[in-house]
């Protein structure tokens, strides 16, 4: 049966989760009013070309059920499909470190628990607690979170979010004051003087995720028309919120007094005291149910990426060790190296870099470094199959013609290659560690994941292995989608476990031959 065609505000709610990101806005609140022109540079010139080309790759027949991998892989080759989709599940290993410092800031702040945020050792004890944790409840199959994390969204990130948002426009309007500077002049002045790539960074990694949304137009319907127009509305929302968020925070707490996993309680708290001072107890409330918003993110998060990974089974590349399932269809070897990568780094950055500011910071630089390799290999097989003889049916193509397709890919794929540069050097905000220091950190880094990037294919690639496993996977069904999880975090395909099955036909031919033979 042919599934149903979804029209533009359905599109659109699959895609709204990216506009609540609470976490990141005291990011943004470090570069004051300039945090909003960031916001509309990095949604132009990368975000829009993400998504435009994403979604035309997308609909190319033969690239609907494998995402990224099958993208890239049919028009670059295996070895690039799977570095793309291998560096997409990187990212969020990385990431879930400057989620669970959100978490913790969130609980040290409302207990009144300095240490538990300040000590790098209870810092990173409390950190592997809360990630473990979670690892092992999404042990027992994402439905058990399902739930959780619906709940948790709107009462853990919406409502809070909705709270920073409305305090800081009465904030605003009854203070008549804020902590950074609003000349326009004297802003254009500071951004000529002081702008550096890597400001950007943060921005960048506000808007990733897109191309995981981008599946979903084969889904939709009149593609060529709407689509555009839910990317458009969703830039102008993003960068609307984003900017009052920012602003919120940047309003009530001035730079130097900042500390990027707690600089949303901060500003709630100090909003609290200044235009409601008799509710100011409902800080703590707001702290309890933004850690709890997070938690169930994270649990969302821990399994799907990790499932982009078996779609490279066909192909024999990933050891055929950690393609197995349990019984709850969860990859658990996985899920356990998965592990294992993110307390290895969570352990660097909080023991050894202290957790702080600093961490904060290159964990965010991390992310995005790992993601844009994905996407430089999106516009690279974008820009490749412009040009190919043979053109491929697809439902969505970029408005244009082909000065369109040229220009808008390559404006994502210079775009990304600059900001990827920006990661290798420490921004304005990162103090404590020399300019020289952290460059050889970074590089470090990227190279030891590109190293075993390319031993994994190369071993999995010597000794294919196709066929035999004891699942199934194939694309979610977008009528299961969650819609409160953010789309980089989603499941994008099931696995489903076959071995009752091929037992049970087993067991029936077996009795299908005892009979005929005692006859």
């Amino acid at each position: 049966m042919e599934t149903k065609k979804i029209n533009l505000m359905g599109f659109f709610t699959l895609t709204a989760a990216m506009l609540m990101s609470a976490d990141e806005y005291p990011a943004f609140a470090q570069s004051g009013l300039l945090s909003v022109l960031y916001l509309i540079f990095a949604g132009i010139i990368w975000f829009l070309p993400v998504a435009l080309c994403s979604a035309e790759l997308a609909t190319i027949d033969g690239n609907e059920d494998g995402g990224v991998f099958t993208w890239v892989k049919n028009i670059l080759g295996s070895r690039f499909g799977f570095m793309a989709v291998f560096f997409q599940w990187l990212q969020i290993t990385v990431n879930f470190i400057t989620m669970i410092y959100f978490i913790i800031g969130a609980i040290s702040y409302v207990f009144n628990w300095p240490e538990l945020n300040d000590n790098p050792i209870i810092k990173w004890i409390a950190f592997l607690v809360i990630y473990w944790g979670m690892t092992f409840w999404q042990l027992g199959g994402v439905g058990k979170t399902e739930k959780l994390v619906n709940v948790s969204f709107y009462s853990g990130i919406v409502f809070p979010s909705i709270v920073l948002l409305i305090l800081g426009l009465v904030y605003f309007f009854s203070a008549g004051h804020v902590q950074f500077d609003t000349n326009v002049s004297s802003n254009l002045a500071t951004l000529k003087q002081n702008f550096s790539l890597d400001t950007i960074v943060p921005y960048v990694l506000a808007f990733t995720g897109i191309e995981a949304s981008a599946s979903y137009i084969n889904n939709l319907e009149r593609p060529k028309r709407n689509y555009p127009i839910a990317l458009l509305t969703l830039v102008v929302f993003a960068i609307l919120i984003d900017s009052l968020g920012g602003l919120s925070v940047a309003a009530v707490v001035p730079v130097k007094d900042l500390t990027l996993n707690q600089g949303v309680i901060q500003a709630v708290s100090q909003m609290f005291n200044d235009t409601i001072p008799f509710l100011g107890w409902g800080v703590y409330i707001i702290g309890l149910l933004m850690a709890f918003g997070m938690i169930g993110e994270i649990s969302s998060w821990i399994i799907g990426p990790v499932k982009s990974l078996f779609v490279t089974a066909e192909d024999g590349i990933l050891p055929r060790y950690f393609m197995q399932v349990n019984k709850k269809n969860v990859p658990v070897r996985l899920i356990f190296l998965q592990g294992g990568i993110v307390t290895i780094i969570s352990g660097v950055l909080t023991v050894i870099f202290g957790g702080d500011n600093n961490a904060y910071q290159m964990a965010m630089a991390l992310t995005v470094m790992l993601y844009l390799v994905t996407y430089v290999l999106i516009f690279t097989a974008y820009l490749k199959q412009i040009n190919q003889k043979d053109k491929v049916h697809r439902d969505f193509v970029i408005p244009g013609g082909k000065m369109g397709q040229y220009g808008i890919a390559s404006i994502g794929l210079l775009s990304s290659i600059i900001v990827f540069y920006s990661t290798f050097i420490p921004n304005q905000h990162i103090t404590g560690i020399k300019s020289g220091t952290y460059t050889m950190i970074m590089v470090i880094f990227f190279a030891v994941i590109v190293i075993i990037t390319e031993l994994t294919y190369e071993i999995g690639s010597r000794v294919p292995d196709v066929g035999g496993y004891n699942w199934t996977v194939k694309r979610s069904d977008i009528n299961k989608i969650q819609k409160s999880i953010y789309p980089k975090g989603r499941v994008q395909h099931d696995i489903k476990l076959i071995e009752k099955d091929v037992e049970k036909k087993e067991s029936q031919v077996n009795n299908f031959i005892d009979n005929h033979e005692s006859r």
